[in-house]
């Protein structure tokens, strides 16, 4: 395995994906960024309204930092990955995407406020995620996934697959254009 970082918005399976990987590659460590910003109280804010959870940024850091000097096989995984991780020592970020009529329903199972789930994904129709992977990581070594209708199985051997790869694809998820085409742009970004 490799040093490998699982991002996305919430909603497109990154816990999913990331413990399926894990638990293939036994040796392999899952760091879930989410578990040590609330294990190492590195919260600043937990309320109900639409914004939800608030983590403080700079101990993250520090703790993501320390986390990592020595570990050699991991996953790192989390929606903060591109705000708390350095940009150097990673083999792969995989950016996992999620078409908005899929997000919209695993939101409503979730029970999100109406302005949690337009905030979303607003997010994810955007690539607000992608974005900030590839100005954190560098555009190299960050590929996009589309999990949209996929097997768990299906997505992992296309990242596994692209650990190797020198050539990742960026860029050729568009939300916009299928919203545009249905006409829904209105309806996810009002």
């Amino acid at each position: 395995m490799a040093k490998l970082i699982i991002t996305g918005n919430p909603g497109v399976g990154k816990h999913t994906i990331a413990k399926f990987i894990s638990e293939k590659y036994n040796r392999t460590t899952l760091i879930d960024i989410n578990r040590i910003a609330i294990e190492n109280d590195a919260i600043l804010r937990n309320s109900n309204d639409e914004y939800g959870i608030e983590v403080d940024v700079k101990k993250l850091i520090k703790l993501m930092t320390q986390e990592l000097k020595s570990q050699k096989d991991v996953i790192i995984v989390g929606h903060l990955a591109p705000y708390v991780l350095k940009s150097n020592g990673f083999d792969l970020v995989v950016v996992l995407r999620r078409s908005p009529y899929e997000l919209i329903k695993i939101f409503t199972a979730r029970k999100y406020s109406p302005e949690k789930s337009r905030e979303n994904v607003a997010s994810e129709i955007l690539g607000i995620t992608l974005y900030d992977a590839v100005k954190t990581f560098g555009k190299d070594i960050v590929a996009e996934f589309d999990t949209t209708g996929k097997s768990v199985q299906y997505v992992t051997n296309k990242i596994l697959s692209s650990v190797k790869k020198t050539k990742r694809k960026v860029g050729s998820i568009d939300w916009l254009s299928l919203l545009y085409e249905n006409g829904d742009i209105q309806k996810f970004l009002e």
